[in-house]
């Protein structure tokens, strides 16, 4: 007689393997869609995880459309939601590397109708060269993801390519083991650039660009402090470290989901990376000084100050209007938009200041500026595939006409601080000197211990230059400037 219990056993074992394997080929669908859509349509992986969660709240709510995304309309399994995002952002950070691999093995580059079958390979070898999961695993998954976009005729090659990998890994990397792209895995003029400004720290820079950031929150004081936050996070299984230099940073052990954070929706602690958080202390706030926050978004810096002095007659400027509200959201988020704080969002254009400056100069000034995002990639992963080389003459000219523009309207005596979130020298330390040619200032130096920690690793004159990995921090510069009385005003 058959054993009924086991046949069931047996048969719940394979139900459960083909539900796991179908939910599988979800994330790496998912992957290959956001893929596909920062190389194909030049979107950026915010962007699109931010589309992506709201899709995620339609499909808990019972409610999605034909768009919505693959992983989105089939399941909200946190795990396989991860594996989607593990496959991206290990694709985009090898992106040039593997590119090099695979123009070794295509006869001839893929057409541009074809860059889902593109996008296929390049994630089918990301997890054959990184990733622990079995090799027929990643195979053949990647093969039927051919069928999955409409592109049966794709399975031929794409299981000829992969296993072409697998055959020729070692020769192809002894091959190009001398180029510097399949090397860093970035791209040329990045690599360069890095090379001509930090001769003696490029390889760690571009090596830290490949590794994954550590989640950084800021604790709001005015409602908290950092060790009763700690207890909070220790009781919801997050382990967390306190930063050496940043009075209002924790770095946790492990990222989390935002809304795991104890009071989050409350406005007791916010995400943001330690690097921006120390400019808070240049500005040397004091009640009722009237401050300018110039280019805006997304906001951390806007609710820092206001948290490090509440008393601030705060203008935020900021040009882009659906960036604007993001900025409405983390006030409200900080219940800082009531009556007790007193803040004016301009959504104006920075550089038309003459038409929405009333003349009033400002105490103190935050600007920080576009830039080119060179020390966030590790974050952004994306930015080595849509920055150009081409990008940096119209990035340098505003951030210089932003500088000059801020400093009319900053009153003698007063400070300003120029941020970006870049490593390259022409947008950090050659502003701050050329600026230098032209006006009466003075370099302000950060508090003591966060100055002498700072500056025992700097390696500018001219402000403070953070390398990604530093300390924890991501890649950033900034600097403190006061304004000096001009010969005029002095007579």
């Amino acid at each position: 007689m058959p054993n009924l219990a086991n046949n069931s056993l047996a048969k719940n074992k394979k139900e459960q393997t083909q539900l796991a394997q179908v939910k599988v080929v979800s994330a790496r669908l998912q992957a290959i869609w956001w893929l596909s859509a920062v190389i194909k349509d030049g979107r950026s992986v915010n962007d699109l995880l931010s589309v992506s969660n709201l899709t995620l709240d339609k499909q808990a709510s019972g409610s999605h459309s034909k768009n919505d995304s693959p992983l989105a309309r089939q399941s909200q399994n946190n795990s396989q939601l991860a594996f989607a995002k593990h496959i991206l952002f290990g694709s985009l950070r090898y992106f040039h590397q593997i590119k090099a691999i695979l123009e070794q093995l295509l006869d001839k580059p893929l057409k541009q109708k074809d860059t889902d079958i593109f996008c296929i390979l390049i994630s089918g070898i990301y997890q054959l060269k990184y990733l622990s999961v079995p090799d027929h695993a990643a195979i053949s998954e990647s093969v039927d993801l051919a069928k999955s976009v409409n592109k049966k005729w794709a399975s031929g090659l794409i299981n000829a390519v992969l296993r072409g990998y697998q055959r020729k890994n070692k020769e192809i990397g002894e091959r190009l083991s001398k180029a510097d792209t399949f090397l860093y895995s970035h791209p040329n003029w990045i690599i360069n650039q890095l090379k001509m400004d930090w001769p003696n720290n490029y390889k760690k820079i571009l090596t830290a660009n490949n590794e994954r950031a550590p989640m950084a929150i800021r604790i709001n004081t005015n409602l908290t402090n950092k060790l009763s936050y700690q207890k909070l996070l220790e009781e919801q299984g997050i382990n967390s470290q306190q930063h050496s230099i940043a009075k209002d940073a924790l770095i946790l052990d492990q990222p989390c989901d935002v809304y795991s954070l104890p009071g989050f929706t409350q406005g007791q602690s916010t995400v943001q990376d330690v690097a921006p958080q120390l400019v808070v202390e240049l500005l040397d706030l004091k009640p009722g000084f009237k401050v300018l926050d110039g280019c805006a978004a997304p906001g951390g810096k806007t609710t820092h100050i206001l948290q490090r002095e509440p008393n601030t007659l705060l203008t935020s400027v900021e040009k882009s209007a659906s960036r604007l509200e993001r900025v409405t959201e983390v006030l409200s988020r900080f219940n800082m938009l009531d009556n007790s704080y007193k803040v004016k969002l301009l959504n104006v254009d920075f550089l038309d200041y003459q038409d929405w400056w009333n003349g009033e100069f400002f105490d103190r000034i935050l600007i920080d500026v576009p830039c080119s995002a060179s020390g966030v990639i590790r974050r952004n992963p994306d930015i080595k595939i849509h920055r150009k080389k081409t990008d940096m003459e119209s990035l340098v000219k505003i951030q210089r006409e932003i500088l000059n523009s801020a400093w009319q309207m900053l009153k003698p005596g007063g400070k300003l601080v120029y941020a970006t979130c870049s490593v390259f020298k022409v947008e950090n330390e050659d502003q701050i000197n050329q600026f230098f040619e032209n006006n009466r200032a003075k370099l302000l130096d950060m508090p003591l211990e966060a100055h002498q920690e700072l500056k025992d690793k700097s390696v500018t004159d001219f402000g403070y230059q953070i390398f990604p990995g530093q300390m924890q921090m991501d890649g950033f510069y900034f600097c403190g400037l006061e304004k000096l009385l001009s010969s005029s005003d002095q007579s």
